[in-house]
């Protein structure tokens, strides 16, 4: 009978425990969801080639590819973000939202692949441009070297020589 009565005294005293907040807050090196600055990538494949899970895919057909992020395989670690040399991959500082569904948090993009820009040649010395280049050495230029293939040969011994050699020793 102290089982009812302890029961009785719990319902009187009512309800002791303390509600959460709205919304948890967030720890500050907090590392969410990646986005993607697609407007600016080149499509190089470093996040994909770092992620250990296989939540990033780069696929390339010609100068068009495809970037996915599936959030459901992620498990954060950060080295797509610190892989990529652009810096265009951000972690976000708030939890993803609630999903249903296998694939709600799936981001897909599909881009045209950005060449590098060409590196401008040097700029010419004064002294290199001035001096005229001498003949023999456009000369030297224009014709190819020949190319001669090295063999490398190997003593033939004859048989007898060999029979000979084995039975003195």
């Amino acid at each position: 009978m102290k089982i009812l009565r302890l029961i009785l005294d719990n319902l009187k005293r009512g309800t002791l425990t303390s509600k959460f907040p709205e919304k948890q807050p967030v720890s500050p090196n907090y590392r969410g969801m990646i986005s993607i600055e697609s407007e600016r990538c080149v499509g190089c494949g470093q996040c994909s080639y770092s992620c250990p899970s296989c939540a990033m895919e780069v696929h390339r057909e010609g100068d068009k590819y495809q970037w996915k992020y599936d959030a459901s395989k992620c498990t954060f670690c950060g080295r797509c973000v610190d892989r990529c040399k652009l810096h265009l991959l951000t972690m976000a500082t708030e939890r993803p939202p609630v999903y249903e569904h296998q694939g709600d948090l799936k981001q897909e993009y599909n881009m045209v692949r950005k060449r590098p820009a060409p590196k401008p040649a040097p700029p010419a010395k004064k002294e290199d441009a001035a001096a005229p280049a001498p003949e023999a050495s456009a000369k030297e230029a224009a014709t190819p070297a020949e190319v001669i293939p090295v063999v490398k040969e190997t003593p033939v011994v004859p048989p007898v020589a060999q029979q000979a050699a084995g039975q003195t020793t």
